[in-house]
């Protein structure tokens, strides 16, 4: 999937959310971030599972996220893919994206080391492409 910006954007950030009320903190940073550097954000939530509708708590929590990203001046996506670091990557590559900023992974040394990591796979991903990720605590 591929934004349009203005022309004149000197900045493009993505905020990675997911269906919790603490990334509110995140969509504030991104509009900050693109008032700071005259630009433009976008806030994303990956679908792993092509099934949004599943979980109706979730579901109304990335409504309320979505429309306060809305009224901070961002626009929306949700994307669908299985592995959400390769989903964030290609998504950042595909719309020229400056910076990225994700909230710090709440998951446990052996959560991670039983699912696996978004955000150091992310990272490497997209150093080559010389886009920033600010991790937020």
């Amino acid at each position: 999937m591929v934004l349009s910006y203005e022309p004149g954007a000197k900045s493009r950030i993505m905020v990675c959310i997911t269906p919790q009320k603490s990334c509110r903190r995140l969509i504030e940073r991104g509009a900050e971030r693109a008032k700071e550097t005259n630009g433009e954000f976008c806030a994303v939530y990956v679908n792993k599972n092509n099934d949004i509708y599943n979980d109706l708590k979730e579901h109304k929590i990335l409504i309320e996220l979505f429309d306060m990203a809305q009224k901070m001046g961002g626009r929306v996506s949700i994307l669908v893919g299985k592995k959400i670091s390769d989903t964030l990557a290609e998504f950042a590559r595909d719309n020229e994206i400056t910076e990225i900023i994700v909230g710090k992974s709440l998951r446990s040394a052996f959560e991670v080391l039983m699912y696996g990591d978004v955000i150091n796979p992310l990272i490497k991903q997209v150093e080559e492409s010389n886009i920033m990720v600010e991790v937020i605590e």
